[in-house]
């Protein structure tokens, strides 16, 4: 079991868009991204994520509105159903609310998830990963995990463009989707364009809510 709380998702080269986003299962990170994490209001902890979707019946949307805008995704809840239960369990639990997107390279990926800011934090538990053959296309959305770890927390990332070397058929560190964006990926953009120092912005994106719609299939 993966202690929930204490993911870093550091790129070993954070500088090349192609490398992996290899998370290293440690409390602590660099004295720099120490130094330049934003603070967050949030640091809402669960014993684990409680039953709230009905992937059979249903299918879901969130909203997310952020500091640089809105933008829209489908949820996979018939691919991922217990990945897609905790994102929406923590969402109407307003655990992203605050948060900051404290990993930003461009043209590979933007994470957020973390109350931390620094890339260490989770939500209290751990879910076990789901495997399937969705490919981390352009706005396509994983969960970030620890190294080879087969569970992960709440921080998530989405693809700024094609990434196969995160996909199903890597032989070795696999990431699998759980949503993709289906509006206002120019914003996802936007949030990819700001000034950063390493890979965090030096001016903080917030997450101002994520709001989640369900609605029969």
């Amino acid at each position: 079991m993966v202690v929930g709380g204490f993911f870093t998702t550091r790129n070993r080269d954070t500088g090349d868009p192609n490398s992996v986003p290899t998370p290293t299962a440690t409390a602590s990170s660099s004295a720099t991204a120490d130094a330049s994490a934003s603070p967050t209001v949030n640091a809402k902890q669960f014993a684990k994520a409680e039953q709230v979707i009905d992937a059979t019946t249903k299918d879901y949307t969130a909203t997310f509105k952020t500091s640089k805008g809105d933008f829209e995704i489908k949820l996979y809840a018939d691919k991922a159903p217990n990945t897609v239960n905790s994102f929406v369990f923590l969402a109407q639990k307003g655990y992203f609310d605050g948060l900051t997107f404290h990993r930003v390279v461009a043209g590979f990926v933007i994470q957020t998830g973390d109350p931390t800011g620094r890339g260490s934090g989770g939500p209290g538990y751990s879910t076990a990963e789901e495997p399937n053959e969705i490919a981390n296309k352009r706005g396509v959305i994983s969960m970030a995990k620890a190294g080879d770890a087969k569970e992960f927390g709440s921080q998530f990332f989405i693809n700024l463009k094609d990434n196969p070397s995160l996909d199903y058929t890597n032989p070795g560190t696999k990431y699998y989707p759980f949503a993709e964006v289906t509006s206002g990926m120019d914003v996802v953009d936007a949030i990819s364009k700001v000034r950063v120092s390493g890979d965090k912005p030096v001016e903080p994106v917030t997450i101002q809510s994520v709001t989640v719609t369900e609605k029969a299939k």
